[in-house]
This record gives C-alpha cells, structure tokens and sequence, in this order.
C-alpha cells in the first residue's frame, strides 16, 4: 500500500469556502441510520467536515490500481465503522469530529491535495546505515508527519503521525509508531521495541 502515500502531484483542488456554505453533510439525512449519523445531520462543523471528506475519498480511489482501492474501500468501511462507534464515548461529537479530522488528514497526504514537502533526513543511534527519513506536512487539517525507516536496506513501510500535545518539542502519533521531534533531533519508537535516537543528516 505505499503507492496511498506516493501518488501523482496532479491532485483535485478543493474549494474549502465553498464546502463550508453548505450545512448538510454529503448523505440524505432523512436516511440517516444510528445516533452518530444524526448527530452528523445536527451540526454544521460535523456536516462540512462529511462533505470535505467526500471528494477527497472520490479522488482517491480514482488515483488507485483495482486491488488498492478496493483495500482503501475496506479501510473505509472500517472508519465509518470506528466513527459510528462515537455513540459509546462521554463526547459523541468531539469523539466524531476527531474521527473526521484524522481521516480527512489521511486522505488529503494520500491524495497529495497538499502539496508535499521536502523530506527531512536524520541518522539513527550513530548509524551510517540507519536513516529515518520524515515529510513534515504543517498545511493538512491536523498537522502531520509520514515517517519510514531504512536499516539494513530494509525500508520500512510509511506511517503517518499526527500530530499531538506534548510539553517540548512536537510528537507525532502513529498507529504503531511514535516520532518526537525537537531542534535538531528525533526520537523513533516502535510497537513494543526500545526508543532509538536521530539526529538530522548533515
């Protein structure tokens, strides 16, 4: 699935003014099926949000060989699945509005909708042959970082961290990953495995 993160620069262009003057979201509302779906229909920010969601999935299965989008349609069933959980968490619609936020974000790196930037190289616990090599986007919905690794010319598959609170520095949040970042320095950790120091190539 690297190509989701590698794709043709020549990406959709989204008119976010023009989603925010809508108050619907992108399904009938008048069909809506569960607690989280309604609240959706209920709320302007939750609305614009679906319908800023829409295009950018459109677009992305457009960009896809056969068997890729029909794993990015199983990855999005599964979203709409852990969205629709929000009916379960103590804030339904901060539950549902970070569900889209994170989504979004994906969508708009995979679809390159944001314009990517130059990669960052570090070198890893004083490693010639351990490189980390990250994309800091700052313009996605919520800031992020899509990170890989190559460690004995085995490059690792992208993770895409967003971007969370910390005290110092910035950390980003990967499913099975953590990148923290401060000055001139990185530290990786991955599932279950010790932390391991970067410092940027020179």
């Amino acid at each position: 699935m690297k190509n989701l993160w590698i794709l043709s620069l020549a990406s959709l262009g989204l008119s976010c003014s023009a989603l925010a003057n809508s108050s619907s979201p992108s399904y009938d509302c008048s069909k809506a099926q569960g607690s989280i779906e309604e609240l959706i229909c209920q709320s302007d920010e939750l609305s614009t949000l679906d319908r800023q969601l829409q295009p950018l999935y459109s677009q992305a299965i457009k960009q896809l060989s056969s068997d890729d989008a029909q794993t990015l349609k199983a990855q999005q069933r599964g979203w709409i699945k852990g969205r629709n959980d929000c009916w379960k968490a103590d804030d339904k619609t901060e539950c549902t509005l970070t569900s889209y936020q994170t989504r979004i974000t994906e969508l708009q790196i995979s679809t390159a909708s944001i314009e990517v930037p130059s990669a960052t190289y570090y070198v890893c616990n004083n490693e010639a042959a351990f490189k980390l090599s990250v994309y800091f986007y700052n313009d996605t919905l919520i800031p992020a970082a899509v990170f890989s690794y190559n460690k004995a010319q085995q490059l690792s598959e992208p993770a895409v961290g967003l971007l969370t609170r910390t005290a110092s520095g910035a950390k980003y949040q990967a499913q099975n990953a953590t990148l923290w970042t401060h000055q001139q320095e990185a530290t990786l950790t991955l599932f279950d495995q010790p932390p391991m120091n970067c410092k940027i190539q020179k």
